[in-house]
């Protein structure tokens, strides 16, 4: 086996994590669409899929080093917001978190010097940036909106 246990183990849980994230993903989206904000709706269903797709990459990784997969338990999302801004928040919120996660990944892997799972992970920390990045920009939208979230919908239809 390529990886070591511990990186086995913690890339297990990663894959729970990014499971969960898409599964939070999903709540948000239907909440949007709940509330006929269509275009917001779009946006956290698609960020959906991205989040399955790491899981999926963790996955693959997991099988290509000789790794066994172990799937846990996905705790459930949360799936009720008061405000359009409280769920892009927890959208936001589960970012930072899931970029923590993915240094802890890098620290151990860096640790036991394992440059195989360096390299591998190299593309979530670029990945992160640009999912943080795009998960304040689209709350600080919202938040510029105020109660009329309509005015969101009306500027992802013009971009």
């Amino acid at each position: 086996m390529l990886i070591s246990e511990t990186i086995q183990a913690a890339i297990n849980d990663q894959v729970r994590n990014e499971l969960a994230n898409s599964h939070q993903y999903i709540a948000i989206a239907a909440y949007f669409e709940a509330e006929s904000l269509f275009g917001l709706a779009k946006l956290y269903f698609k960020q959906a899929e991205e989040e399955r797709d790491h899981a999926m990459k963790f996955v693959k990784f997991l099988l290509d080093t000789g790794a066994p997969l172990v799937m846990k338990d996905v705790p459930a999302p949360r799936n009720e917001f008061r405000s359009a801004e409280e769920a892009a928040q927890l959208a936001l919120d589960s970012e930072k978190q899931t970029t923590d996660q993915i240094y802890k990944l890098v620290d151990l892997a860096t640790q036991e010097k394992n440059y195989i799972a360096l390299n591998f992970l190299q593309w979530f920390v670029n990945e992160q940036l640009e999912e943080v990045s795009s998960a304040e920009s689209r709350l600080s939208v919202i938040k510029r909106a105020g109660p009329s979230v309509l005015m969101v919908e009306a500027y992802l239809a013009h971009q």
